[in-house]
């Protein structure tokens, strides 16, 4: 009785999470890429647009990166990424990770960090499975619908997180929030 008691308790803590419904994932078993759906307006396909890490500035040893759209950042030098243990990983074609998103608070950028000593990543990060959703879906802080795209002043179109189009633009915002659209990031899995 005793070890059945532990079986079932190690069964609920380590089993995907579900928030009403929804199953979340902390890991999973295959790469994959980013893409944004629009959550408004139709979309040109069901995936929605494909999203990079677009270059955001660098400094002795260390590089950032912003998750862009492919169609304003028209490079695409993390062609692979992964979900392992709440963090989300970029992969080059050459090569292991050093490259990881760093935490994502509310009207703030899905940034990512390159170090050459690496970068431990921010545990912030989960996929759930929606049924109205042909993908897998990300979230931030279990949150998978807060996801905005927005064009920068210097061009790029960025993911933003918790965008609220109701407060005036402040003037530290290199975005004005009433240009955002809301999206759903699908997670789109690679093929082996």
């Amino acid at each position: 009785m005793f070890v059945a008691k532990i079986l079932s308790l190690a069964a609920v803590l380590f089993a995907p999470s579900v928030y009403a419904g929804i199953a979340s994932q902390s890991s999973l078993p295959y790469n994959f890429t980013l893409a944004a759906l629009n959550s408004s307006l139709p979309n040109a396909n069901s995936t929605g647009a494909p999203l990079v890490l677009g270059q955001n500035g660098a400094s002795t040893g260390v590089s950032f990166y912003v998750t862009s759209t492919y169609a304003s950042y028209p490079y695409n030098d993390y062609p692979t990424l992964a979900l392992r243990d709440n963090i989300l990983r970029a992969y080059r074609t050459s090569g292991p990770s050093i490259t990881n998103a760093t935490e994502v608070q509310s009207g703030g950028e899905l940034v990512w960090i390159t170090t050459t000593q690496g970068h431990a990543g921010s545990e912030d990060y989960s996929v759930l499975k929606a049924p109205a959703y042909r993908f897998p879906v990300l979230a931030a802080h279990g949150i998978y619908n807060l996801w905005s795209l927005c064009p920068f002043s210097g061009g790029q179109t960025n993911v933003v997180f918790n965008v609220s189009t109701d407060s005036p633009a402040q003037s530290n915002l290199e975005f004005d929030p009433s240009q955002c659209y809301q999206v759903m990031i699908n997670v789109v899995p690679i093929s082996p």
